[in-house]
């Protein structure tokens, strides 16, 4: 059993209950002011926890300066599946905002 399958089995309705709990705070976004800086998401294409439709939320509330980054065959961890890919974005993002 790889590291990724022992974290979400173990205590799986206690961990979906939390993230149902987390994912429906929608109301909660009006209190949130736009961000004026450069924002960088990065986004596993296949999350099955957060799916690629809460990015895309995501991105509308903070503010209109955020690049989505989605990370093909990667899941809710795309910094450990996609490494390189993940790490690129990073320093791309960095070496383009002012």
């Amino acid at each position: 059993m790889t590291f990724l399958q022992k974290l979400y089995s173990e205590n799986r309705k206690e961990k979906m209950e939390l993230l149902h709990g987390l994912s429906l705070g929608r109301d909660d976004t009006s209190i949130i002011s736009p961000l004026q800086q450069e924002v960088l998401i990065i986004w596993g294409k296949n999350d099955k926890i957060f799916p690629v439709q809460k990015a895309h939320e995501l991105k509308e509330v903070i503010s209109n300066k955020v690049r989505l980054e989605l990370i093909k065959n990667a899941s809710h961890v795309p910094q450990i599946e996609k490494p390189a890919e993940f790490n690129n974005i990073i320093l791309n993002f960095l070496h383009q905002t002012p």
